[in-house]
């Protein structure tokens, strides 16, 4: 390597302050995802990112909301506002971005008992939430 690219390469990584490539996951993403069969057209919405104590080796925490999935039980919408998952959930996951404007819940009142109840992070994919969401429902009437 030259000096010169030598030099224009250290100038480069202390211009970036030893920063990373952007996230590839931002707030207010929608998702297409790997679906259970018979879930396609589900969607994930990624409502808020952030760090929080005790999940440091989680990383960022991604509470995601998601819609569209169906369950056994006709009286449980088929909906969940909140699920607090790891980027390994979502990089085994998502497929790909989605323009779709479906309406979703909001998330908030779910991270507000999360913190309170100082809940987990999920670190299975979607697919396999949304099959815990309907086992545990399949017997509610």
């Amino acid at each position: 390597m030259s000096l010169f690219k030598a030099i224009a390469a250290a100038f480069l990584f202390a211009s970036l302050g030893g920063q990373t490539a952007p996230a590839k996951y931002s707030e207010g993403q929608v998702w297409e995802y790997k679906t259970r069969a018979g879930d396609e057209g589900s969607l994930l919405k990624i409502q808020r990112i952030e760090q929080s104590p005790g999940f440091e080796k989680y990383g960022s925490i991604y509470h995601i909301s998601i819609v569209g999935f169906h369950l056994g039980n006709p009286a449980v919408p088929p909906v969940l506002p909140h699920a607090p998952v790891s980027r390994e959930t979502l990089d085994a996951s998502v497929t790909r971005l989605s323009s779709d404007k479906r309406e979703f819940p909001p998330a908030d009142g779910g991270i507000a008992e999360w913190r309170q109840a100082q809940g987990g992070v999920f670190t299975i994919s979607v697919a396999e939430i949304v099959d815990i969401i309907d086992q545990q429902t399949s017997s509610l009437h």
